[in-house]
């Protein structure tokens, strides 16, 4: 791949790892362990990497074992590349367990120093939030998750954290928002159920803003569409690939794993290349739910 241009950061958009504390696989079928090393692996010869992003679901159950996996493996990757590392919850992730390894996601800095964090202790009711500057990008978390729910939702405090950090200073070259809920429709049944609740509430807030550019996850496949003006870059699934051309009141998956190489220049403009990294050695199909147990999946864990 070409190296960014001057003045260009280029990110690495990773999302949907789902990683276990004790290496069990990923609905029965995915080692995902192996996925994300194998994604990492593709992606080490890339040039330029300034930030490696984990857009949500960094883990599968919510352990801090499975957190200290992907820090170790992602953050030592962006340690070796010098490259900021920065993750955010989603709805398979556990706040308490998330803050306990990774604080509020904002994990190194520039260069793939550390960041300092103060020992706080917040309730998992409280959302995680952070932000950080990055090559003159102000870079924004933002937790759509909801403890106990598949579905997202931007709660009121965050709205008005995220409208007090884009009304302040502006960043040298604007600001980037990172999330797990994407604000796009979703391609399935079981996902528009799991969707985020309240994207025109977020479209209020980084209408007429410095944000660049909105990275999200949760429909384990690339999309490409806009917020209120804003380009939104879902990321492909590092734990399996989404079907999105089969029933829409079923659910399937394949075995396949992907990551987004985004470049964001100085004018605010963003060129986003989608990385594939298919396993032939596996079943192509990571699992299958008929429409009875998608319905059963909604009625557990949708919006009522």
């Amino acid at each position: 791949m070409q190296p960014p241009a001057a003045g260009t950061l280029r990110v690495l958009h990773l999302s949907d790892t789902h990683l276990t504390g004790d290496g069990a696989l990923h609905q029965g079928s995915v080692d995902t362990t192996a996925a994300l090393e194998s994604v990492l692996a593709r992606v080490d010869g890339v040039p330029g990497i300034g930030l490696v992003v984990i857009s949500g679901d960094v883990s599968e159950d919510g352990s801090p074992e499975s957190y200290a996996a992907v820090l170790e493996r992602v953050g030592g990757w962006a340690e070796r590349h010098g490259a900021a590392l920065v993750a955010v919850p989603g709805n398979h992730d556990l706040r308490e367990g998330f803050r306990q390894v990774l604080s509020n996601g904002h994990v190194l800095g520039e260069g793939g120093r550390p960041v300092m964090h103060t020992m706080e202790y917040h309730p998992p009711t409280v959302p995680v939030w952070g932000q950080s500057l990055v090559a003159g990008r102000r870079i924004v978390t933002v937790d759509t998750s909801v403890p106990g729910a598949g579905y997202g939702e931007v709660s009121e405090a965050s709205l008005e954290r995220l409208r007090t950090a884009l009304a302040g200073d502006h960043a040298p070259h604007g600001t980037i928002v990172v999330l797990h809920h994407p604000p796009l429709p979703a391609p399935t049944a079981l996902h528009e159920a799991l969707r985020l609740q309240n994207p025109e509430a977020l479209a209020d807030v980084v209408r007429g803003s410095d944000v660049r550019v909105v990275l999200g996850g949760h429909y384990h496949h690339h999309f490409a569409g806009s917020l209120a003006g804003v380009p939104v870059l879902v990321a492909p699934g590092v734990a399996n690939d989404t079907d999105v051309t089969g029933a829409y009141d079923e659910e399937s998956a394949y075995v396949d794993s992907g990551a987004l190489v985004v470049d964001v220049a100085e004018d605010g403009s963003v060129w986003s290349t989608p990385l594939r990294v298919p396993r032939p050695d596996a079943d192509p199909l990571a699992f299958h739910l008929d429409a009875e147990t998608v319905a059963s999946v909604i009625a557990a864990a949708g919006k009522h």
